[in-house]
């Protein structure tokens, strides 16, 4: 039987892909790994040979450590904790790292009135309590906490000196990504001037170094697969960062409610008004922290701080449906005051099969995202939908693997991938390491509906120099959903569960 074969292959992360090219050009090389910074690292260079390529991806890699040893929370070591450990009483000389860091911070908390600190892990212990006792913190506990935010948390004298004014802990999370984004381009220009430009993404996050344009997907947050149509694009050029806060990846669960994860320093409450706000600076610790305090704050201030300062734009999407953008946003359609396709009201974002899976983890802090395929077969064993198709982890090289034994067999399907791009820049909230979702929306790979009847899901996995893996599942698509299912996991699929909620305009024909 002839078939027509067309495919729409998304890989992630956020994800990356560069310009509307079909094919890259043979200077391009792109990296990715897990497990950095408690998200994905993807790494995308133009450099004049591999060897260059691969010279810059240790540096990166190595910068990235030595940065986290400073301003990690996560590390009880790092400088930042073995500081916060010290006597408030006595004042002490920081690197330049930390101090920097801790400047921009405390710039951010008086800019923004206080919807930025560095102090707000008190008050999510406040909401952890909560998911464990069942019930949400009392006004008096909040307020507790959050009138000890009215002072600074440290001084910083002229001569670099720090004192620590009070107790609370300090998290860098709301901009040590994004300033460690800022040195790895520094570096990058220092020590690498024969490379021409530099994509970087750690779980969201983006920094772009170089004078060509990239094209950067936005996550819809009503449908945040890997697979999933973006809510828009946008194009940037030269050295920006973008930073993404969203409340659809990350959650409090009290009782039968959720809470957004993103806390107004200056009430305590979560921030549930925005469910995404994408910001543009020329330096991504800025765009972090500005994204985070957008989020908290009312449209109408953070509009007017966005719009004073330089080369910054932002873009909100509304828990009212509404996308709202400044008026220097990137985007080639009308955005203010428009309503986004993707609201909360929109009930047909998570129909269909919804399949989430954590790619294991080898030894070390970090490694090497592996090949995966995510896809559905009929009951002849021919592959009607694929979701997810990671193959490269570097270009130039094989737009496929040989490896992924299964998918690769197809031949027909294999010389349609083989003309797709399959590698995009993905803007979104951060994400675990490791943890991705593909969605199956109701359709072939051609379009059309997918009749009702059997299927096998098929999760195949393969390492270079490692194991490979497959799982495969039986499916009933039809008009019976189907509650969260646990899938066995393997040595290279940590774990993996499908959820299946009927499509409504599925096709019921056989």
């Amino acid at each position: 039987m002839n078939r027509t074969i067309g495919i729409f292959c998304l890989a992630m992360t956020a994800c990356f892909a560069m310009t509307d090219r079909v094919v890259l050009k043979a200077a391009e090389f792109q990296f990715r790994h897990e497990h950095v910074l408690g998200t994905s690292l993807e790494l995308q260079v133009d450099a004049p040979s591999r060897e260059v390529a691969r010279r810059l991806e240790e540096a990166v890699l190595h910068e990235i450590d030595r940065l986290a040893a400073i301003v990690s929370r996560y590390d009880s070591e790092s400088e930042l904790m073995r500081w916060q450990r010290e006597r408030r009483d006595t004042s002490v000389h920081l690197s330049v790292e930390l101090t920097d860091v801790l400047k921009c911070a405390e710039h951010w908390r008086k800019s923004t009135d206080g919807a930025f600190d560095v102090r707000i892990a008190r008050l999510a212990e406040l909401w952890k309590q909560g998911e464990t006792t069942g019930e949400i913190p009392t006004g008096e506990e909040l307020s507790a906490t959050t009138r000890r935010f009215k002072t600074a948390p440290y001084e910083i004298s002229t001569k670099g000196v720090v004192l620590q004014n009070d107790a609370l802990p300090i998290d860098l999370d709301g901009l040590a990504k994004g300033y460690i984004l800022d040195q790895v381009c520094e570096l990058i220009e220092s020590d690498f001037p024969e490379v021409r430009g530099v994509t970087v993404n750690i779980g969201g996050d983006i920094r772009t170094l170089g004078d060509r344009e990239v094209r950067i997907r936005l996550t819809s947050p009503d449908n945040p697969a890997e697979n999933a149509p973006s809510w828009d694009s946008i194009v940037v050029r030269g050295s920006k960062g973008v930073a993404t806060s969203g409340n659809y990846r990350r959650q409090y669960q009290i009782g039968d409610q959720r809470y957004s994860h993103i806390l107004d320093p200056r009430t305590g409450m979560p921030a549930d008004h925005v469910r995404s706000a994408t910001v543009i600076a020329p330096k991504a610790i800025d765009a972090d922290a500005l994204a985070t305090a957008v989020s908290v704050m009312s449209v109408e201030a953070g509009q007017t701080l966005i719009q004073s300062l330089a080369d910054t734009e932002c873009l909100w999407l509304l828990s009212d449906g509404r996308a709202i953008a400044t008026s220097g946003w990137p985007s080639p359609r009308p955005m203010e005051e428009t309503v986004f396709v993707g609201t909360q009201q929109d009930t047909t974002q998570n129909t269909g099969l919804l399949v989430d899976f954590k790619l294991a983890r080898p030894s070390g802090s970090r490694y090497r995202r592996p090949y995966v395929a995510v896809w559905l077969e009929d009951a002849e064993g021919f592959p009607v939908k694929t979701a997810i198709l990671w193959m490269q982890t570097e270009q130039p090289g094989p737009r496929w693997h040989r490896d992924l034994t299964r998918w690769f067999r197809n031949d027909r399907l294999r010389k349609v991938v083989e003309n797709v791009d399959l590698i995009e820049t993905v803007a979104g909230a951060t994400r675990g390491p490791g943890q991705y979702q593909a969605r199956f929306d109701g359709t072939d790979n051609t379009g059309k509906p997918l009749p009702t009847g059997e299927y096998v899901l098929c999760l195949e996995v393969t390492r270079e120099h490692g194991s490979y893996q497959i799982i495969r599942q039986k499916i009933s698509w039809g008009d019976k959903p189907i509650p969260q299912t646990p899938l066995k996991g393997n040595v290279e699929i940590e774990s993996a569960n499908f959820t299946y909620t009927p499509v409504p305009s599925a096709d019921t024909s056989n």
